[in-house]
Formats: C-alpha cells, structure tokens, sequence
C-alpha cells in the first residue's frame, strides 16, 4: 500500500508544480503590462513636456523676431541716412547695440526656461522609471523563486515516480 499513499504524493506535486507554472505565466504578463504602462507614461510625460515647451518657444520666436525686424529697421534708417549725407544726430549704432544686448538677455531668459521645464519633466521620467525599476526587480525575484520551486517539485516527482515503481515492483506477488 505505500505505492498508493506515494501515487497521491505525486497527484500533490503535480497540482503544486501546475500552480506555480501558472503563477510563472501571471509574472511574464504582469512584466508585460508593466513594459507598456511604462512606454505609456512615458510617452505621456513626453507630450507634457512638448506642450508645456510650445508657448515658451513660441514667444521667444516672436519676441526675437521683433528685435531682428527693429535691428534690420535701425541698419536700414542708418544706411538711408548716409545715402542722403544728412547729418544725424540718431545714435544708430547705440540703438543696434542696446537691442541686439536685448537680443541676447532673450536668449538667456529662453534657455533658463527650456533648461527648468526640462528638468522638471527629466525628474518626471526619472521617478516613473525608478517606480517601473522597484516592480520589475520585486517580479523578477518572485519569478526566481517560483522558477527554482519548480525545478524542486520537478525532482520530487521524478524521485516519487521512481519511489511508485520499486514499490509496485516489490509489492507484486511472485509465483515460483
């Protein structure tokens, strides 16, 4: 009779070794689904970004284009004025000099506000991967330990099986 009570060992391992082969499936999909929510909030964060940078930029272009136009005016004024050999008392190169001094103070105040946008957005991205990081690393340690669980009920129901045979091959009646 021990062959029996071995028989229903190896039913027990069979149904653990199935619960964990299906607990070994549910990881991967998790792993998966992670994977695409995190190109999703990525992909997300990325067109935050992109929006919050469009006006930013958009004013610069316009701000700067302004300056540009008023420069190309003063070059132009300056050059009439010397064409006609009027005496100007207009301080052209003074003026060119102020906006084109403008000109830069926009550049700067552009790259400052890009620079805090993209950080703050950089910061965004940053704590997004470390959260997806923390649940990979906590699904790849439970997909060991399920994994290795296997492998050791897998030798158990090999050691049974053989355990079941010698004891039905002991256990048979032998005629002389």
């Amino acid at each position: 009779m021990g062959w029996v009570t071995l028989t229903l060992r190896k039913r027990e391992l069979k149904q653990a070794h199935a619960y964990y082969q299906l607990r070994d499936l549910q990881i991967s999909r998790e792993k998966r689904q992670l994977a695409r929510q995190k190109q999703y909030e990525t992909a997300s964060i990325q067109n935050q970004q992109e929006q919050a940078l469009m006006p930013i930029k958009d004013e610069y272009r316009t701000s700067r284009q302004s300056i540009m136009d008023q420069i190309s005016d003063l070059r132009e004024q300056k050059k009439q004025a010397k064409e006609s050999g009027a005496d100007s008392s207009t301080d052209f190169d003074g003026q060119i000099s102020d906006l084109q001094m403008e000109l830069s103070n926009l550049q700067l105040d552009y790259t400052e506000n890009v620079d805090a946008e993209k950080t703050y957005y950089e910061g965004e991205l940053a704590m997004i991967e470390e959260e997806v990081s923390d649940q990979e690393t906590q699904l790849d340690m439970e997909q060991v330990e399920v994994e290795s669980q296997m492998e050791a009920i897998s030798q158990e129901m090999q050691a049974v099986s053989e355990a079941v045979s010698t004891e039905i091959q002991n256990s048979t009646i032998k005629l002389a």
